[in-house]
């Protein structure tokens, strides 16, 4: 997910339910990203994330429902969710992202987007597919408002 995304030092990523943390010390470790950043609902999934991150300087968890958080510094979004919750999260995601910023989705798309890439891949027993999004490539652009 985080090589398709592209992440690299100047990324700043959101993990949305980020789950035991996995992703975000990926990002955070191997890929060197300058912030990441997981939110997790779930205390008990929260507390092993940031046992895990603990001592990456680069890398946070917040205990919080992801619909709380702004997401406007990310440059990269990851997430697992369903494809009716990816429909929901449409409106979250033009309101707050900026032009460019990826959302890299697992498994399930955004219904009414089309991802820049795809791409599928076999796991010991079964496969999966990651979906790449950008912000204003094909996908429906913000309003403009007109000045004057």
């Amino acid at each position: 997910m985080l090589d398709l995304a592209g992440v690299n030092p100047d990324s700043v990523v959101y993990d949305l339910g980020c789950g035991d943390g996995a992703v975000v010390v990926a990002a955070a470790r191997h890929y060197g990203a300058k912030k990441v950043v997981g939110i997790e609902q779930s205390k008990r999934l929260c507390s092993i994330a940031i046992a895990k991150t603990k001592g990456l300087k680069n890398a946070s968890i917040i205990e919080a429902n992801y619909d709380d958080v702004d997401l406007s510094e990310a440059s990269v979004v990851t997430l697992y969710q369903s494809a009716s919750e990816n429909a929901r999260l449409k409106k979250k995601f033009l309101a707050e992202l900026s032009e460019g910023t990826k959302i890299v989705s697992h498994d399930y798309g955004i219904p009414g987007w089309h991802p820049t890439q795809l791409s599928t891949f076999k796991d010991h027993r079964r496969g999966y597919r990651v979906l790449v999004y950008v912000i204003g490539s094909q996908l429906p652009s913000r309003p403009r408002v007109a000045l004057g």
